[in-house]
């Protein structure tokens, strides 16, 4: 499954590959990157300011500069909800500087291979799109995975209508649920607004 040849993984093939990745360090890279849905641009600067994480709010405050794409500024966003527990986990071990994006998109399609998925369209913006695409199944509102993933436009979004997840859809609940992005009963995603970052 593709969106603009990016691979979306399954919740089966997500727990493939992860399986596949030799270092507890990569897996929980690979997990931080998953969860956050962030471009790979913005994981590279929040590790330079880890400070970023308000660990009281359990969100990542992204400013305009970690989220400049290009000569285009982007609106300043907040990434949350967050799996408390274990994105404390993620943080404790967020310690030694992060790959380039060639190098990790090259990891990617090695561990997917490993694990015995087709590697092509896999890259360092799979994690993105497959969340996104995973909320977006999961049915949560557009407007807010727009927020939550700093798309400035919702049109953004279209090209994940009609992917067929269906199959998938009790498994990517579950996952989701599990990382806090929505709620067991209400099923909603709870975002800042850029007007709430600054409080």
């Amino acid at each position: 499954m593709f969106v603009n040849d990016i691979r979306i993984l399954t919740p089966k093939e997500y727990e493939a590959l992860k399986d596949a990745i030799p270092k507890k360090k990569h897996k929980y890279m690979f997990d931080m990157l998953m969860i956050t849905g962030m471009r790979y641009i913005e994981y590279l600067r929040f590790f330079e300011h880890q400070d970023w994480y308000n660990k009281k709010k359990n969100l990542i405050h992204l400013p305009e500069e970690a989220v400049e794409k290009g000569e285009r500024k982007m609106p300043e966003r907040n990434i949350r909800p967050l799996p408390k527990n274990y994105f404390e986990v993620l943080m404790d071990n967020f310690d030694e500087k992060p790959p380039l994006q060639d190098t990790w998109s090259k990891n990617l399609k090695r561990w997917a291979m490993k694990a015995g998925i087709d590697p092509y369209g896999i890259s360092a913006k799979t994690t993105r799109k497959t969340i996104e695409s995973w909320m977006i199944a999961a049915g949560i509102d557009e407007s807010k995975v727009c927020l939550r993933q700093g798309h400035d436009v919702l049109t953004s979004m279209k090209h994940y209508q009609g992917l067929a997840l269906d199959d998938e859809l009790t498994d990517i609940i579950k996952q989701l649920e599990e990382w806090n992005i929505i709620q067991r009963q209400t099923r909603l995603v709870s975002v800042l607004s850029p007007l709430e970052a600054q409080d």
